[in-house]
């Protein structure tokens, strides 16, 4: 009985995993929808896209910095410290001169999610998208 009930329980846990990530490949474009010099971190997107290991991204860029937080499928949580490696040296082959941040932690993904909506709707004015992109810089280095 109880290896049955043990049996169930990851059987629905490996399915709603699934279900989860396959959302692979979504990516809010800043640049395409509001239209707010967010050109170049649109295209990185697009480029963490492409690994294997990445389901969704979220970022935003201020000049020369950029931040860029992944949703890592699950089966490759355990190897994160290389996934933001190949992912760093992916964008830095991009934009050599750029200050360039990837993070794997799901407070600065949920963070960058509210600037990325705050930028679409326009209810922040470009000091604005410096102030916030400090902000969660800082939140990096915790």
């Amino acid at each position: 009985m109880l290896k049955k009930t043990i049996a169930i329980i990851l059987i629905a846990l490996l399915a709603a995993c699934t279900a989860y990530e396959d959302e692979q490949g979504k990516a809010f474009m800043l640049q395409s929808s509001a239209g707010k010099e967010q050109a170049e971190s649109d295209r990185v997107k697009e480029e963490l896209l492409k690994m294997d290991e990445v389901v969704s991204v979220r970022g935003i860029q201020y000049e020369e910095d950029m931040i860029m937080a992944l949703h890592i499928k699950q089966k490759n949580r355990f190897h994160l410290k290389k996934v933001r490696k190949k992912a760093f040296d992916s964008v830095k082959a991009l934009y050599p001169n750029a200050t360039i941040h990837i993070s794997t932690d799901k407070k600065i993904y949920k963070e960058l999610a509210k600037a990325e909506e705050a930028i679409k709707t326009d209810h922040v004015a470009k000091s604005e998208v410096k102030k916030q992109l400090e902000r969660i810089e800082e939140h990096l280095k915790e």
